[in-house]
């Protein structure tokens, strides 16, 4: 079932191409992708009622290869080169493509140093270059102005309009289309009871995704609607779409998610917001990069404080109150496989299943990626990440529309992997998309001027 509904995606990609213009054609075949391919080939998940620990987000390479993570980008790059090979032969290197570079590459050498890994070095940096790397590509080549993020946008949240259905099915009653479908899914039970009814989860890994995913969604519509370059029907259609896709995250009862939204749609719509988050993220980052560092090496004793003090009593008393006890139960995962990453701190394992011998898991995406590629992986990937988003803060705090809108959608999905087990599709696209920005020139107004020709010079065609 799962090859026959990837051959059909194929030839349906191929047909949106041959259809549709491909700046367009591109979106809809990789983001539809992600959205309608089933997330993976989870044969034997095992008793429904235990949670798989042992099976892990799409992001990493793992024993589940047959997964949308990775075939979705694939179909996108192969039917965008067929059909529009003279946009791949200007790709150009850029000094920001090479942490991510270093990301995919990664495995084979650190397989050398390891002696063992589990996938194989060359298999591991395959998969890595699939995921991350063919979408970093695809958005160096597809968003590189105004335009391009507005078809972008348009169809990330449109196209998400197709989980209405399934958010009243799925909300309401608990029904799985998955299972419907495809059998059972490892995760379909986990945290799926709400305050009120069910949280979706569709066709994603994890009802975690369909929550931040919703969110992503909802900023793309409400960043079509602030731009302000639409004519008033059309903003009126996009108030619409913006208000059922909010209706569509708060529904979900993801916490997390919907915080986090809050703060990217206030950075989008209040005077001045890039402005002072570009004076706030740094000082941040650095103080979550410390809280990391403390957490992984041991010197506070987190357990300790948790279990046996006054201020831990407290915490977890008060989130059992709110009804809150996912973060609580997380951190405690966290901590179970702190001395195994330990071990390989530096190099990482080069196993996916890393974590088996403490029977459990970290639950945050940071940690899953420290323990199999170590901290020289988890830099690669983070320094390609940070570098997109403080160059977008940049240009966003100078009115730059389209690093508004990047902007926040990097901050929504990286700040939602450190509590989840994925970095959602879509931010690697956010963070590919600086390497292939134009540097245009900006009006007082924050829009783009056409850059100035020499005298007696025709335009280009």
């Amino acid at each position: 079932m799962f090859l026959v509904i990837y051959i059909a995606w194929a030839a349906i990609a191929l047909g949106l191409f041959r259809t549709v213009r491909s700046d367009v054609a591109i979106w809809l075949v990789l983001i539809g992708g992600w959205l309608f391919l089933p997330p993976g080939n989870y044969a034997a998940v095992g008793d429904p009622t235990i949670l798989p620990y042992w099976i892990i987000g799409g992001g990493l390479p793992s024993d589940v290869w047959l997964a949308k993570a990775w075939t979705a980008p694939s179909m996108a790059a192969i039917c965008s080169i067929i059909f529009d090979r003279g946009r791949w032969a200007k790709l150009r290197f850029d000094p920001i493509d090479i942490p991510i570079l270093l990301f995919c590459l990664w495995p084979v050498p650190q397989s050398l140093l390891v002696g063992t890994s589990d996938p194989s070095g060359l298999a591991s940096a395959a998969y890595l270059a699939g995921v991350w790397g063919l979408p970093w590509l695809i958005a160096k080549l597809y968003l590189r102005d105004t335009d391009d993020a507005q078809r972008f946008a348009a169809v990330f949240a449109l196209l998400s309009l197709a989980l209405v259905p399934l958010a009243i099915a799925e909300g309401m009653t608990g029904w799985r289309l998955h299972a419907e479908i495809f059998g059972a899914h490892p995760f379909a039970h986990d945290g799926i009871e709400r305050y009120a009814g069910f949280r979706p989860q569709a066709l994603f890994e994890h009802g975690n995704q369909y929550g931040v995913w919703c969110a992503g969604a909802t900023l793309a519509a409400l960043w079509r609607l602030s731009e302000g370059r639409d004519r008033i029907g059309h903003r009126t259609l996009w108030l619409a779409v913006t208000a059922l896709l909010l209706g569509m995250t708060l529904a979900s009862q993801s916490v997390g998610a919907i915080l986090i939204l809050l703060v990217a749609a206030a950075m989008l719509t209040v005077p001045g917001g890039f402005a002072f988050a570009r004076i706030l993220f740094p000082a941040l980052a650095a103080a979550m990069l410390l809280i990391g560092a403390l957490h992984i090496s041991g010197i506070v004793p987190l357990r300790t404080i948790a279990e046996k003090t006054a201020a831990g009593d407290a915490a977890r008393d008060m989130f059992r109150a709110l009804g809150r006890q996912s973060l609580p139960w997380r951190v405690g995962q966290d901590l179970k496989a702190l001395p195994l990453i330990q071990q390989t701190l530096t190099t990482g394992s080069a196993r996916w299943d890393w974590f088996s011998p403490a029977r459990s898991r970290p639950w945050g995406f940071p940690l899953l990626l420290l323990g199999q590629f170590g901290l020289a992986g988890l830099a690669f990937l983070t320094a390609a990440l940070a570098a997109s988003f403080f160059r977008y803060l940049t240009r966003a705090a100078q009115g730059s529309s389209p690093e508004r809108l990047y902007a926040v959608l990097l901050f929504l999905f990286a700040g939602d992997a450190l509590l989840n087990s994925f970095l959602l599709y879509p931010a690697i696209l956010t963070a590919g998309a600086a390497a292939g920005r134009r540097r245009a020139r900006l009006s007082r107004n924050g829009a783009e001027e056409p850059p100035k020709r020499a005298p007696g010079k025709a335009p280009a065609p």
